[in-house]
């Protein structure tokens, strides 16, 4: 699969981009830490490569921008035949805030349901995370629930306690002696993307 974008490419993932995955600056802000590209000798990223490659539940897709830098992995698990699967997506610190999540989500709409046939996309999303919910929002998933997770990852601790981020607060609970952090899901079916596209493309055409 080869799709191509204004400033972006998504091409099906080798093993070889998780070479250059690994090499990204990790973020420095607690609030995408968590979010973050994890960092793994070689013979565990590559395990884990290979095992999801050969998962029939699961795609793997890779990220490059105009430059053929490869920027982001997008992925796609629980696959349900032809009827839904669930969304993912990580973009590299560097390129961060420059409109590549967005465009690339909306380019693989347009392939997810007319050339591989699918009925709806579904994905869920850390509500601290909140550059990636305003992304999503602004193609137009809308919120069908919420659940918690355990807040696993040492930054949700910092983010829970540090001043700095006391708007972030209300999506913290604790159960028990364990903290949990809240998550949207959220759905886009075909016949939505269908009108929203439209709207897309024009708001965001090339100048």
């Amino acid at each position: 699969m080869n799709l191509q974008g204004q400033r972006i490419t998504i091409r099906t993932m080798t093993r070889n981009d998780l070479d250059e995955m690994v090499k990204w600056r990790p973020f420095a802000d607690p609030l995408y830490q968590p979010f973050d590209f994890p960092r793994q000798n070689k013979q565990d990223y590559v395990r884990w490569y290979e095992w999801r490659r050969r998962d029939p539940s699961r795609r793997l897709y890779t990220i490059v921008n105009e430059e053929r830098k490869v920027i982001g992995s997008l992925t796609l698990r629980d696959i349900d035949r032809r009827q839904s699967a669930r969304l993912g997506i990580t973009i590299g610190a560097d390129y961060v805030s420059q409109g590549y999540g967005t465009e690339a989500v909306a380019l693989f709409l347009d392939h997810f349901f007319d050339e591989m046939g699918f009925a709806a996309m579904v994905l869920d999303v850390a509500a601290t995370n909140l550059r990636a919910v305003r992304c999503y929002r602004e193609i137009g998933f809308r919120e069908t629930g919420s659940h918690y997770r355990p807040a696993s990852h040492p930054s949700f601790r910092i983010l829970h306690r540090d001043q700095r981020y006391r708007h972030l607060w209300p999506f913290f609970r604790q159960s028990g002696a364990v903290l949990k952090v809240l998550f949207y899901d959220m759905a886009m079916i075909r016949e939505e993307w269908r009108v929203l596209s439209q709207r897309f493309d024009r708001s965001h055409a090339a100048p």
